[in-house]
This record gives C-alpha cells, structure tokens and sequence, in this order.
C-alpha cells in the first residue's frame, strides 16, 4: 500500500446546518500513520487512535484511544510546549511500531498535525528534511515556521 495522495479519504461531518469534509492522507506506506483535519464525535474512522492537537477542540471519542496535544498555531512553542511535543510524536511512533492505526489532527490538519506527524515520521527513520518535505506536498503543511523548524532541527 502506498502513501499520499491516492490514499486520500473523506466523510462528512455536520457542523451546524452545513457538512464538512474530513480528509486525511496516510503519510507511509500502509495505514498506520495518517494526518488529517479532525473528525467529529460520533464519526466512525478506521483509525485505532485519534491524536487531537487543535487548542480549540478537544472532544473525546468514545471507542478510540484519544491522545489530547492542544498546541496553538501562533507564537514559538515555550521549551515546556516544545518538550510535550516531541512526548506526544514518540508514543505516536511507537503506537505505529505495535501496527496501531494512527491519525494525528488539528482543525485545518496542516501545522500543529504537522508538527507532530513529522516527528513521529522522524522517530520512525526518516530525515527531518524527509518528513518535513513529505508534509508539505501531501498537506500542504508546516507553514509556521516554528514547526517546520522543530521537525527539520
């Protein structure tokens, strides 16, 4: 099984009187390891655990392993921030290292996802420059350069 863009998924979730695409990609081979916008309660994914970064929402999801990271996607993480984040990113690598189903969220699924994901890929052999390319061509992410920082350092 590949990884990128012909892995891309989509549901629907209700938000209001309007539905919302969720999409994630998976970002290696297999589906162990995705990044995507975040889904809503009651969605049913085939992800075995949910890793919530977006400050703003921070849902639990019944049946699933919930991790909650709530990052905020404006000013450089503080050394506390910076330190939960590489935390979260290698109990996400090691979940995947036990075939766990993984997918790592924020609202838009670009740059707090993105930081996470990158380096967990980055706990999983691949180069800071690797993850952090593959990031940004199938998400279209890391564009806070803070995050994009921390994965390629």
């Amino acid at each position: 099984m590949g990884y990128g863009r012909e892995r891309r998924r989509y549901g629907a979730r209700r938000v209001g009187v309007r539905s919302v695409v969720v999409s994630y990609t998976y970002l290696m081979p297999g589906p162990w390891l995705a990044q995507g916008s975040a889904p809503s309660p009651g969605m049913r994914i085939p992800f075995d655990v949910i890793v919530l970064s977006a400050m703003e929402y921070q849902p639990e999801f019944p049946g699933y392993h919930t991790m909650h990271v709530p990052l905020d996607d404006g000013p450089p993480p503080d050394k506390a921030t910076r330190t939960r984040i590489r935390h979260a990113a290698r109990e996400i690598a090691d979940r995947v290292r036990l075939r766990e189903r993984v997918i790592v969220t924020c609202w838009q699924g670009r740059n707090r996802s993105g930081v996470l994901a990158g380096l967990a890929l980055r706990e999983l052999g691949l180069s800071g420059v690797e993850a952090a390319r593959r990031i940004r061509v199938l998400r279209n992410g890391l564009r806070n350069p803070h995050f994009h920082a921390m994965v390629v350092g």
